[in-house]
């Protein structure tokens, strides 16, 4: 009798754990302001904002990780509703003590900043201070028990209800995207987006299209990955290139459809997709932890800025005719740009040869700054322009092709980044990748097995630099102006978080990483002064869920799937688990 009161004492103790982790999580996006900010954006227009959609998610999760069965646990719904409905209760008693405070007249708000009558109001899901905590701790429970249901459903049901929800969540937040296009194409937006968000109709045609999609490729999927098995090699070649064909005509009509202000958001993404494609080189194939990767970001700036600038101290010194057209033309400059930033890679390698893991991060972390400093410093100042930057870098010629249109500059950022992920393709699969591999899975082995690994970590310091002078070079002429806070160290870990997120050493993650992580943003105003957070939050997320990114290079996860594998079939061969 004892022990199994104990017993049920220990898992409501996990419950309650659960829950108030789930409620701990709304009421500190409440506090910071994340909450409110957000509700003025609709996921469904006239329906919920995305602030309450926030705090849904949170109780789905609470939900949904409660009732990961265990043994001798409660059943899933009954776990998901119990978490969820502490979840909500935990929330419910902030909620009253601050309308508590706010009605005898304490100022709450001198340490509370966020914490408004149109917040409170949020969260009471407008039931008033009677209502709203009933109200809220229902709504955590249904929700947490609805997530736990989902466990119970087959896996079919169970992907089609996900998939559909995520897709009219993320279809809603790329609004600014999305409408741009339609409107391009001449047609009708007005039966899907209404005031920033879904229509109704717009959502139940999207979760239904959506779902429906899903829910027949993960019944067919088994059937659809036998014929593609079976496809001629004569086909599956022919299907993969009326794809390639197919993605690079919609490359090229966006900016048309789209205007200039997503084509100048796409034109960042570009920017970093540069980037990341070069760091993705050093880190993803090589396995070199860089942290001062904006060195060459500001290297390949910097040089543009110097040769092609009508302001550089080499036209102030010449004088003639360069103070017309900057010392020398951007073509010409360009792989001169590329040249240096290559040595300069080289040089910084050098003296890190010998380090790896966090010792090379620090060093190259190190370098970076040291870069910025000397930008800033007054003994490069008559050189680089010190902290006033160095002024009116001219676009690429020729003129009648005006690359301050960001139109007409996403063109030459597309074709360089394919370019550069061609090259980066290339380099995957060839003799010097396969030495990268083995040097990042166990140097001493690669050493020992015959690779050079001094010559190919400056290898790879080289190229991956050569390729982000790449992302400077048309920093500089898109703004036209370069000045030193442009290259903080943030950059640097933004880039590095292109690549996490959409997988190391994948060069389609880099483009979804660099959409996610840049292009996201730019559309979404609301994250700007949260735009850290979610960028730490996402990191973790994609860590613990999924470590291989959104879009993995298959070898890195076989990688990192090995332990599991192995410990399946440990289990197997014990009779812990049945095949």
């Amino acid at each position: 009798m004892q022990q199994a009161t104990r017993g049920r004492e220990m898992i409501f103790r996990k419950k309650l754990k659960t829950g108030l982790i789930g409620g701990s999580i709304v009421l500190y996006l409440a506090l910071i302001g994340m909450l409110e900010s957000f509700e003025d954006r609709f996921v469904i227009t006239g329906v919920v904002g995305l602030g309450t959609t926030l705090v849904f998610l949170t109780f789905i999760a609470t939900g949904y990780l409660a009732s990961k069965p265990t043994e001798d646990d409660l059943p899933p719904v009954q776990s998901g509703l119990t978490a969820g409905a502490i979840a909500g209760a935990f929330t419910a008693v902030f909620v009253l003590i601050f309308e508590t405070f706010i009605a005898t007249g304490i100022p709450i708000r001198n340490m509370f900043v966020s914490v408004t009558p149109q917040l409170l109001d949020m969260l009471e899901f407008g039931g008033g201070i009677v209502v709203g905590p009933i109200v809220l701790i229902l709504v955590g429970g249904l929700l947490g028990a609805a997530a736990a249901a989902l466990r119970t459903l087959p896996d079919e049901i169970r992907g089609a209800i996900t998939y559909g929800l995520s897709m009219a969540l993320g279809i809603s937040l790329a609004e600014p995207l999305l409408r741009g296009i339609i409107e391009g194409l001449s047609i009708p937006s007005g039966w899907l987006y209404s005031q920033g968000g879904l229509t109704v109709i717009g959502a139940i045609i999207t979760i239904g299209i959506s779902g429906y999609g899903r829910w027949e490729w993960l019944r067919r999927r088994d059937e659809i990955a036998e014929t593609r098995a079976h496809m001629p090699e004569g086909r599956k070649r022919t299907y993969q290139r009326i794809t390639l064909i197919a993605v690079v005509a919609a490359l090229v009509a966006l900016p048309w459809i789209v205007g200039p202000f997503i084509s100048d958001v796409l034109g960042t993404v570009g920017l970093y997709v540069l980037l990341g494609l070069g760091l993705n080189i050093v880190v993803g194939y090589a396995g070199l932890l860089d942290l001062g990767y904006v060195a060459f970001f500001a290297v390949g700036a910097y040089a543009t800025g110097v040769l092609t600038s009508t302001a550089s101290f080499l036209v102030t010194t010449q004088g003639g005719g360069f103070a017309s057209h900057g010392f020398m033309n951007f073509w010409i400059a360009l792989p001169i740009v590329v040249l240096i930033a290559v040595i300069i890679g080289a040089l910084i390698g050098a003296p890190v040869l010998r380090l790896r893991g966090d010792y090379l991060a620090i060093v190259t972390l190190g370098f970076g700054e040291i870069i910025r400093t000397l930008v800033l410093s007054d003994w490069l100042a008559p050189y680089l322009g010190g902290a006033q930057g160095l002024l009116r870098v001219p676009p690429a010629p020729p003129a009648s092709w005006d690359l301050r249109n960001p139109q007409n500059l996403y063109y030459l950022i597309m074709a360089f980044g394919i370019v550069a992920a061609y090259v980066a393709y290339r380099l995957r699969d060839s003799r010097v990748g396969r030495a990268w591999a083995a040097m990042r899975e166990d140097e001493s082995v690669a050493e020992a097995m015959g690779v050079s690994v001094i010559r190919y970590k400056l290898l790879a310091f080289a190229i991956g630099a050569g390729v982000g002078s790449l992302g400077g070079v048309f920093f500089a002429i898109k703004i036209g102006s370069i000045f030193p806070n442009s290259f903080s160290l943030l950059v640097s870990i933004n880039v590095l978080s292109v690549i996490i997120l959409g997988g190391i050493g994948s060069i389609p993650g880099v483009v979804v990483g660099a959409f996610v992580l840049v292009g996201l943003p730019e559309f979404l105003r609301e994250f700007g002064e949260f735009r850290l957070l979610i960028y730490g939050a996402i990191l973790v997320g994609i860590m613990v869920l999924r470590p291989e990114g959104l879009i993995p290079n298959k070898r890195r996860e076989r990688e990192l799937h090995v332990a599991e594998e192995t410990e399946y079939l440990a289990k197997l061969v014990t009779g812990e688990e049945a095949p």
